[in-house]
C-alpha cells in the first residue's frame, strides 16, 4: 500500500514493563551497577564480514514454481534446520502457502528431503510439511515435554478474503511433524513474519502493528510477552519510522534475536513503498523491550542477483566460529513488493546469509 504522507504523531515508543528501566539518563536503579548501566547505554558496533552472492537454497521444485518466502533457521548440535514458505501458481492469497523443510550439515549445502508427509498432486515425494500455515519463527526447548520440543509461530487469516491475520502457534516433537494450536496466540492483526523468543520464564513476541490501525498508515514493530506459549496481551509499539526517515519507509518485520543475556538485536526490513524495495536496518536492546536504532542507514543493502529487490531477514542468529560473529539468514527476491504477479513470475526467491560481527 502506497502512502506518501507521514502519519501524524508517529514517533518511536518504548514498552515499559512493571520493572522497566529508565534509559534516558544515568539513573542508578536498584540492583544495577554503574558499569552495567553504562553498558546499557553503549551502542554495539556491527560489521558485515561475508555475504552470499548466490542463493544457498533456491526455488526449484513444482510447489515452489511461483516463489519462496519467509524462513527460519535453527542449529541443534551439528545439524542445521531450515523451514521456509513456498508458493506455486495456485497462489491467490498468502494463505496459499506450503511450509517446507530442508537440512544441512554445514549451513551451506542444503538438502530438501523427501518426507512422505503431504500429498502434492498425487505424490508424497516432497519436503512439504503442511499447507496454509506460514510458520516463520522456531523455538527448540529440550526441557519441554517431548511432544512440544519444537514450537513455531506464524500467521493465519481470520475470516475469508480480507480479514485480519492473527498470530497462531504449532508444536512438534521433531521439527517435522507439526500440530497446529487451534486457539490463536494473539487475536490481533500481524501480517508479517512474527518472531517469538523463549527467554527464561517468558515468551517474547514481536509482531507487526500499523500506525493508524489495521492496514492504515505505516507498518511498525510491536511487542508483547506472556509466561505461557499463548494468551498474549495486546502489543505495544516499540519501533517505528520517525520524522527523519523518508516518508515512504515502513518497518516490515523485526527479525529479533537474543544474542546474550544483555543484548538483543533486531534486523527490521525497511520497506520503501515508492519503489517496492526492502533492505535491512538494525536496532538493539538490553532488555528485549526497549530498542534503539543503530544509525540511520541500512546494515545490508540490495544484492545483484536473487536479492536485488528485497531482503527479509530470518529469525535467529547462529554463532559463527569466531567470537562475536553470527550467521544471519534471509530470504531474497527479485520482485518489487507490490508487483508480484504469478502469471509473470517463475521460481522467484532464494535463501542467503551474511556473517555479522558484533562488538559490544
Amino acid at each position: 500500500m502506497t502512502n506518501t504522507n507521514h502519519p501524524k504523531n508517529l514517533t518511536r515508543r518504548s514498552f515499559i514493563g512493571e520493572t522497566g528501566a529508565v534509559a534516558a539518563g544515568l539513573v542508578l536503579l536498584p540492583g544495577i551497577s554503574l558499569a552495567k548501566l553504562k553498558k546499557r547505554r553503549r551502542t554495539p558496533v556491527l560489521t558485515v564480514l561475508e555475504r552470499t552472492t548466490e542463493p544457498l537454497l533456491k526455488a526449484d521444485r513444482p510447489w515452489e514454481d511461483y516463489s519462496i518466502g519467509c524462513c527460519g533457521v535453527l542449529k541443534i548440535g551439528d545439524q542445521w534446520h531450515l523451514w521456509y514458505v513456498a508458493f506455486d501458481h495456485g497462489y491467490k492469497t498468502d494463505n496459499d502457502c506450503y511450509l517446507c523443510y530442508a537440512r544441512s550439515n554445514d549451513g551451506i549445502n542444503w538438502e530438501k528431503p523427501s518426507l512422505g508427509i503431504y500429498t502434492y498432486k498425487g505424490s508424497t515425494d516432497n519436503n512439504i510439511l503442511m499447507f496454509g500455515f506460514n510458520l516463520c519463527s522456531f523455538i527448540y526447548d529440550e526441557k519441554a515435554p517431548p511432544e512440544e520440543r519444537f514450537k513455531g509461530v506464524g500467521a493465519r487469516q481470520h475470516g475469508v478474503g480480507s480479514g485480519p491475520w492473527w498470530v497462531y502457534g504449532a508444536t512438534s516433537p521433531d521439527g517435522i511433524h507439526w500440530k497446529p494450536i487451534e486457539e490463536p496466540l494473539l487475536k490481533k492483526n500481524s501480517d508479517t513474519g512474527n518472531i517469538c523468543i523463549h527467554d527464561g520464564n517468558i515468551y517474547r513476541l514481536y509482531v507487526r502493528m500499523w500506525s493508524d490501525g489495521d492496514f492504515k498508515g505505516y507498518r511498525i514493530v510491536g511487542y508483547t510477552e506472556s509466561t505461557t506459549f499463548g494468551n498474549f496481551p495486546d502489543p505495544v509499539a516499540i519501533l517505528s519510522p520517525d520524522k527523519d526517515d523518508p516518508v515512504d519507509l515502513h518497518f516490515y518485520n523485526s527479525a529479533t534475536a537474543k544474542i546474550n543475556n544483555d543484548l538483543y538485536m533486531m534486523f527490521p526490513s525497511g520497506f520503501y513503498t515508492r519503489d517496492g524495495t526492502v533492505v535491512v536496518f538494525s536496532a538493539f536492546s538490553r532488555d528485549g523491550k526497549q530498542f534503539s536504532r543503530i544509525g540511520r542507514n541500512p546494515i545490508l543493502g540490495l544484492g545483484n542477483g536473487f536479492d536485488k529487490t528485497g531482503i527479509y531477514v530470518a529469525a535467529g542468529a547462529i554463532p559463527g566460529k569466531e567470537r562475536g560473529t553470527f550467521w544471519i539468514y534471509y530470504g531474497g527476491t527479485e520482485i518489487p513488493h507490490d508487483e508480484s504477479n504469478p502469471a509473470k513470475v517463475h521460481y522467484d526467491g532464494g535463501i542467503g546469509r551474511f556473517l555479522l560481527k558484533i562488538v559490544d
